[in-house]
């Protein structure tokens, strides 16, 4: 084992692991048409559970930038750290452009795949990384500049003008006149105006975490994790009525991530993982080499996508075909996404190092 898998810690890396494993999940479901089918029946219901399930990957990566991020500084070599990710995110969105027009026809032009690669679209989770990771020193300085009291006061508000919005008002839209009154003055302590604030609210948790390394019990926190995934899908199922998933309900803000219940959910599953200590040194060795290769995780798995998908829909038409091929289709995804990243890293390694030694020489 290296140098570098003997120093990390062993919890974060199955933490970065599960939010892989999830970003390949959440995404099963847009591409085998779940968003697309009326939610009736214990299959879709049973498919909604794990779909809030899986949606905490984002907010778990948010959460472990906080946690890794929260000592940065100004300098040069913290801006230095956009280039690996930035050659990632061209070299894989490349790849992924030929690989789409080869399956899909010429779905990405010249022009096509200047304007995707230059807005974020092939992958826009790099795009808001960048933008994080730009001001990640100036709200260190301010995080770090409070008492612990005032640290709690900045989440709690944080939480309730960023999350608590897309929960108060489901009441407001009852078609009770009641309910609808108070609904409506429960969104005058969750205003809708300030959601798009949540990444700084789990940025901020995370560097919470690091500081002062909260512990609760596995059992609560598993206990807690089964009750929002369930009670977030029996609302979604109640508000589809029978037609397709209801984006607008939990999810008025970038599918969801910012509803208070999946603020819970992820910081549940971010404490239930973070501090475990591992024995074992081939797990160590696994939950390591998947941690060190999540993004290039993130935008292959999108590669295979094309690839699995068009291969799977010219053979499996019903929704509940893909309740059970989820175990075979994911598992495929994520176990070459992981060995594909893992060879790319090895040879970006390898160049990069060859290019710094040969700056290096007089």
């Amino acid at each position: 084992m290296s140098d570098a898998a003997k120093t990390r810690l062993p919890g974060l890396d199955i933490v970065r692991s599960v939010a892989a494993l999830f970003v390949v999940s959440v995404h099963y479901f847009f591409n085998c048409g779940f968003y697309g089918t009326p939610m009736i029946g214990k299959v879709m219901f049973i498919m909604t559970v794990e779909r809030w399930l899986f949606l905490c990957c984002v907010p778990l990566y948010m959460m472990l930038t906080g946690f890794f991020k929260c000592n940065k500084e100004i300098n040069k070599a913290h801006y230095k750290s956009f280039i690996p990710v930035g050659i990632a995110y061209l070299i894989l969105s490349i790849i992924k452009i030929f690989v789409g027009n080869y399956y899909y026809g010429k779905v990405y032009g010249i022009k096509e795949s200047f304007q995707s690669l230059g807005n974020y679209t092939m992958a826009w989770y790099v795009g808001f990384y960048f933008s994080l990771m730009a001001i990640a020193p100036f709200l260190n300085r301010m995080w770090h500049s409070l008492s612990k009291k005032e640290k709690h006061i900045l989440l709690i508000f944080l939480a309730l003008i960023s999350s608590l919005y897309p929960l108060v008002s489901l009441p407001a839209t009852s078609e009770v006149k009641v309910i609808s009154c108070i609904g409506s003055l429960f969104t005058i302590i969750a205003p809708n105006y300030w959601q798009m604030l949540y990444p700084i609210l789990y940025y901020f948790l995370g560097c919470y975490f690091k500081e002062y390394k909260p512990k609760f019990n596995k059992l609560l926190l598993i206990a807690v994790i089964i009750a929002t995934v369930f009670s977030n899908a029996g609302i979604s199922y109640y508000y589809a009525k029978g037609s397709n998933f209801p984006w607008g309900i939990l999810g008025t803000v970038d599918c969801g991530y910012n509803c208070i219940t999946v603020v819970i959910c992820s910081v549940s599953l971010f404490l239930l993982f973070y501090d475990i200590e591992l024995k074992c040194r081939v797990a160590k060795k696994i939950f390591y080499l998947i941690s060190s290769v999540s993004l290039e995780i993130y935008l292959i798995s999108a590669i295979f996508d094309i690839i699995i998908f068009d291969y799977a829909k010219h053979r499996f038409y019903e929704m509940k075909d893909f309740l059970w091929l989820f175990f075979i289709l994911m598992p495929i995804n994520f176990i070459g996404s992981v060995i594909c990243s893992l060879i790319y890293k090895k040879l970006y390694d390898s160049i990069s190092g060859l290019i710094t030694k040969k700056n290096r020489e007089p």
